[in-house]
């Protein structure tokens, strides 16, 4: 048989890539175990659930892949896209059932059978693998090159076993995780239904995430315990990363796709986004394969497969957009302008094909847009609230003006220069050198060394996201991820020779800056997992260190799980992170408008809010009186709540049941009161 007449199994297992994903494999597995082998068991179990997922959904996009008609396409490439493209389909089959409220207990496996059914077709609807691409000028060893990014691909596999909460410090060690993109997953399955939540204005924003979160919740029938499942999925997303990198750099050469994979496989940013359950990692996966499609609709002979290329980056573009409203303006707009400005054809196929990416891209956003439309009367709610009437539950003029205001920069990062400076301390200059030294030289080489349209394309796509940091975004360090997509492909394209080989210098700077850039991606990793005598704290798995209270600021979540009965209803006062608790409770977030500030301020005296506590069937009021501090200080807190309130509360009749102080000592940080049953009588 000859090597054209094998089957594309066949070609796969002879593949050089195999021993290297065998040698990959191992030495992740192997730096895992010396760290913390019970990671390994946490994959093993939950992880494995994780990986059927991808997988399921995978096999789904497949068969989304082949609508587009592109023809045979070299298999990593093809496995990427399909990777993308189920990823989508999942959210959104998520977020339509959710919906229609075909979630929760009650539907368990609703969800987990249409998405194996549709996996099952996909697979048997594929596209055919294309044969290898011609020879190179590569060298053989170039593809071990890739073995560099395993040390960053332990600290993603380990991090994801780290229960949520503890990474990072710089995001209040994963506030948003528990105040919102694990949170309303379970308010969602709990409620059995998606819908509108009055009291978590985040719950609004578009859910790609948070919908593959919840599908996790589907497949174990649990909340907190599965947590896991999306930590795990995350990571698999921030690992599929490295190999989108490869197969865009493949179709130039194998020193190129190489060169991609290992420049955004160390990249610190891996490291960070893969340890903690946000939403950046999807983002940045959707953006690099929009921007491949349209690479290869740059760099197809046939117009017609441009086209569609082009509208496959637009479907990618939305799906972004999906995981976070930034990828507008970071991702979709800039592709979309690269494809109607930077090409040889004419003003009208120009047009058309600007048209066929905003139809992608609608495809797959639009419906984030039409759940907010329906639920909010605002497509793009909380955003833009002075173009639109939001006068709905928990939401108003007042609300919208605080969001806006509290998402500007800080007072002292307004001019001009005071942003510019900005570039070097938090993106080139990051303490953590989550970009990396190597990959911003590289992607400059670049365009000093190449200079096609390619390059002049991710050059104007680079310098308008960084553009859009300084004036649109309130310049936080994680907002300048998606600068990743141009710098990765222009790193990897810097490089490469004239010949499109990897030359032995450039390998060596490649390792050095894997080096680096692995270096101190674990020192970030062990600030969070060790004290300061080098001793880790084994907290991989650990649920119950949070549910039981065993960590410093938990004491009162472990107190209302273990001591309050089933049947209680806790108010929380300050604190918007309900994640852990066991025990039916209710928040609202600092942005959203608050039943009991507008009671506390409108009360005639503290036995009227009592009485309001009773009617609204409150047991119990967890009051965090640290948040409070922090809040005011930063985003604003309501004033008619404050430490005085509660001291009054007291007087009338409220009962304080406990404390909970820090383990430093000092004053109590929370204190869990009890609403008495009837009004207190004078003797």
């Amino acid at each position: 048989m000859t090597e054209s007449a094998k089957s594309p199994t066949v070609r796969l297992l002879k593949s050089p890539t195999v021993p290297i994903a065998i040698a990959y494999v191992l030495l992740v597995c192997g730096m895992i175990a010396s760290k913390a082998s019970f990671a390994l068991l946490i994959w093993m179990f939950d992880g494995v659930f994780s990986a059927l997922m991808l997988a399921t959904a995978t096999c789904a996009g497949l068969g989304l892949l082949r609508l587009f008609r592109l023809g045979a396409i070299q298999w990593h490439f093809q496995i990427a896209m399909a990777a993308g493209l189920g990823i989508g389909w999942l959210a959104l089959l998520t977020m339509t059932l959710g919906v229609c409220g075909w979630i929760g207990p009650q539907h368990r496996y609703v969800l987990p059978g249409v998405i194996l059914l549709s996996g099952a077709v996909g697979f048997l609807c594929r596209s055919p693998i294309a044969r290898e691409y011609a020879a190179d000028a590569t060298k053989s060893w170039v593809r071990w090159l890739v073995l560099a990014t395993t040390p960053i691909a332990a600290l993603i596999v380990l991090g994801a076993t780290l229960p949520p909460g503890i990474a990072w410090q710089e995001e209040g060690h994963g506030y948003d995780v528990l105040e919102y993109h694990l949170q309303t997953p379970k308010e969602y399955f709990n409620n059995g239904v998606i819908e509108y939540l009055p009291h978590n204005v985040y719950a609004s924003f578009p859910a790609n995430a948070e919908m593959l979160f919840l599908f996790g919740n589907q497949l174990l029938g649990e909340t907190i315990d599965a947590w896991p499942i999306a930590k795990c999925l995350n990571a698999l997303i921030v690992l599929l990363i490295p190999l989108a990198a490869y197969a865009i750099g493949r179709r130039t050469s194998v020193g190129c796709g190489t060169s991609a994979a290992v420049v955004a496989g160390t990249s610190g940013w891996l490291a960070y986004l893969g340890g903690i359950a946000y939403v950046e990692g999807g983002m940045l996966l959707m953006g690099l394969l929009s921007a491949g499609c349209f690479i290869a609709a740059m760099e197809s002979d046939d117009r017609n497969i441009a086209l569609r290329w082009i509208a496959l980056s637009g479907v990618f573009a939305g799906v972004a957009c999906g995981f976070k409203y930034t990828a507008v303006v970071f991702i979709a707009i800039p592709i979309f302008a690269m494809t109607c400005f930077v090409s040889k054809q004419s003003a009208p196929k120009r047009i058309r094909s600007g048209l066929a990416f905003a139809l992608g891209c609608g495809l797959t956003f639009a419906p984030w847009l039409i759940k907010n439309a329906v639920m909010t009367g605002n497509p793009v709610f909380p955003l833009l609230g002075s173009w639109f009437d939001s006068e709905i539950p928990g939401w108003g003029e007042a609300e919208s003006a605080h969001f806006d205001a509290s998402h500007e920069p800080l007072s002292d990062e307004q001019s001009f220069s005071q942003r510019a400076s900005l570039i070097w301390t938090r993106i080139v200059a990051d303490p953590d050198h989550r970009f990396g030294t190597v990959m911003l030289a590289l992607a400059i080489l670049a365009w000093l060394k190449h200079r096609t349209r390619v390059d002049a394309a991710l050059t104007l796509m680079l310098l308008f996201q960084l553009l859009a940091w300084l004036f649109v975004t309130h310049l936080y360090a994680r907002f300048a991820v998606p600068m990743l997509i141009p710098l990765i492909l222009l790193a990897a394209r810097g490089a490469i020779s004239r010949c499109r080989s990897l030359t032995s210098p450039f390998a060596v700077v490649l390792v050095m800056g894997a080096v680096l850039n692995s270096f101190f991606a674990y020192q970030m990793y062990a600030r969070h997992t060790q004290n300061d005598a080098g001793v880790r704290y084994n907290l991989e798995g650990a649920t119950h260190a949070f549910t039981e209270g065993l960590l410093d600021g938990q004491a009162h979540v472990g107190f209302i799980n273990a001591e309050l009965p089933e049947d209680v209803n806790v108010l929380m006062v300050g604190d918007a992170r309900p994640f852990y608790l066991k025990r039916r409770n209710d928040y609202c977030v600092v942005f959203n408008r608050n039943p009991f500030a507008e009671i506390a301020e409108e009360a005639e005296s503290p036995a009227t809010i009592l009485d309001w506590l009773r009617e609204h069937g409150y047991t119990h009021v967890l009051v965090h009186y640290g948040e409070m501090r922090r809040l005011r200080d930063t985003y604003g807190f309501w004033e008619s709540v404050t430490p005085s309130l509660f001291l009054q509360l007291v007087d009338a009749g409220l009962k304080e049941v406990t404390q909970s102080t820090y383990d430093n000592g000092g004053n109590a940080y929370a204190v869990l009161f009890e609403v008495p049953t009837s009004r207190k009588t004078d003797t």
